[in-house]
């Protein structure tokens, strides 16, 4: 037997885009398919080349009456593969008036116009069940379906000429024995037999075939077995003699359990699962609507392709079963707040900052850089004395750790631990809340300036050491005072001082010891 599934692989897919399919029939070694489906001439044209067709050439009587015949029951209008070819009045009178077939020739034996008069304008010609006339109209007209005409190369002879058949052929419609000419690449079904057969370059080939091509034919699962193919069955179901159905055992328990997808026997129980995507129902046997992130086609739930809807700020979308995430490009990072935006992120001590090009006065800087000549400069926060103890600048942010002994909290202080042999210290990464809306105008602040503040902040606190200082040695005196000499009005006194001036509140977290 010959090897089938490398040449036929990626042209068995029985699924036809955007169309429903009414009707087909094979002659001659060509094939006319029906298409109900609303559409412009030029729009149905592309459908019919999807797969190596054109629209419908009308070119004998005969071919007429399988036109006839396929419109039967249908309503509308449908377009043929006629559209005028002239950018102006042909001299000649031919019978196609000026029009030309889509193959882009005039050849017929047959005319069947609705008018003899010659239009010499941009129209196309349909048809339509009730009045099988060559009409003219525009082509742009969206109208009620199209007919496609295919070649029929390779095709297969009738499966039985005296047992009940069906047919799915590649084009897209379905037919039975009436059927003679077999498109190549439809599956056949004897119906008595519950057999299934492939037709390929004019020879018929039962299943199982090649696993790739439409499951090879199996009622369930194609697996490959040594050099060939075989159909296995879901648990609670038997292969029958034609080697591709399956039938319920009698003797198991999900031979009448009614689940809606898979069944497992559980001793003499039996279990009810879900395909993927789905969840089992209340009553233990249906299957509920997918789960987020995925949709159904037909009875299968297919997964969401969240990126075609762009939702990434920097367009880097990854798509992933059920979800999808992003990412961002190069002198960026995802955001903690919104994993669809990106932050930008500098990790050196120096940095180019990002510019609007049409104004290099607007730049931005990651959070914890200051901006200084079109360059972001990392801001070293350990200057400020922000940790307790040790401090380790990095770029945006810093890390505050403890001494041996110590322990963090609150992100900043250090306390002495309460549990012996826990002496090693204690890092915690802090990052400066400076962050800004990308739309707001940087604050640009040099070097030099921000020195300058440091030095002010600094004398002011050697200020306010000095007046704790005094106020020290000032209530060290009081206490030395002779008691018996104004002992109430010195009391008041200090009173007055302390509430004022109190060490807590110009040194907070600290202890003060007093001379005694």
């Amino acid at each position: 037997m010959r090897d089938i599934i490398g040449m036929a692989l990626a042209l068995v897919v029985l699924r036809v885009r955007g169309e429903n399919i009414n009707d087909g029939f094979c002659t001659d070694g060509k094939c006319f398919v029906v298409h109900v489906d609303t559409a412009s001439f030029d729009a149905a044209q592309i459908i019919c080349q999807e797969k190596g067709g054109h629209l419908m050439t009308v070119r004998s009587q005969k071919v007429s009456d399988v036109l006839g015949g396929l419109l039967s029951g249908a309503s509308g209008n449908f377009w043929l593969g006629l559209k005028y070819a002239y950018n102006q009045c042909p001299n000649s009178n031919d019978g196609l008036k000026g029009f030309k077939w889509v193959t882009g020739d005039n050849t017929t034996h047959y005319v069947n116009w609705k008018s003899d008069l010659a239009a010499c304008s941009p129209l196309c010609v349909s048809v339509s069940p009730k009045v099988l006339k060559w009409n003219e109209r525009p082509c742009n007209d969206r109208i009620d379906g199209y007919l496609c005409e295919y070649d029929n190369t390779g095709y297969c002879p009738p499966l039985s000429a005296d047992a009940p058949v069906s047919y799915q052929t590649y084009f897209g419609f379905k037919a039975n024995e009436e059927l003679k000419e077999i498109p190549q690449f439809t599956n056949g079904t004897l119906q008595l037999q519950r057999t299934k057969h492939f037709c390929f370059d004019g020879s018929w080939f039962q299943a199982p075939w090649g696993c790739e091509v439409l499951n090879g034919g199996c009622d369930y699962k194609c697996v490959r077995k040594g050099q060939g193919n075989v159909c296995i069955c879901q648990p609670g179901f038997e292969l029958d003699n034609n080697g591709v159905t399956c039938s319920k055992k009698d003797d198991d328990p999900c031979a009448f359990a009614g689940c809606e997808h898979n069944c497992t026997p559980v001793d003499n129980a039996f279990a009810c699962t879900c395909r993927p995507g789905f969840q089992l129902g209340a009553d233990g046997k249906s299957c509920e609507d997918c789960k987020p992130g995925f949709h159904i086609e037909g009875d299968v739930c297919v997964d969401d392709d969240e990126c075609e809807s762009a939702p990434c700020e920097h367009q880097l979308c990854i798509n992933t079963e059920g979800s999808y995430h992003c990412l961002c490009r190069k002198g960026f990072f995802q955001s903690k707040e919104d994993m669809h935006k990106c932050k930008m992120h500098c990790d050196e001590e120096r940095c180019p900052a990002v510019c609007d090009p049409n104004n290099n006065a607007q730049c931005n800087c990651p959070d914890g850089f200051l901006l200084e000549e079109q360059f972001c400069v990392d801001i070293d926060e350990c200057d400020s004395g922000v940790c307790d103890q040790a401090c380790q600048n990095t770029p945006g942010g810093f890390k505050c750790s403890c001494n041996e002994g110590y322990m963090i909290i609150d992100e900043f202080q250090c306390i002495r631990e309460d549990v012996e042999g826990s002496g090693s210290s204690t890092p915690f990464d802090i990052f400066v809340p400076t962050s800004r809306s990308p739309t707001d105008k940087p604050i640009s602040i040099s070097a030099g300036s921000l020195l300058g503040i440091m030095v002010c902040i600094v004398v002011c606190i050697l200020l306010l050491v000095c007046l704790a200082h005094c106020i020290m040695r000032r209530l060290s005196k009081m206490q030395n005072y002779d008691v018996d000499k104004g002992h109430n009005e010195i009391y008041d006194f200090q009173q007055v001082i302390i509430e004022k001036y109190s060490t807590q509140q110009i040194f907070p977290n600290r202890y003060i010891k007093r001379d005694t």
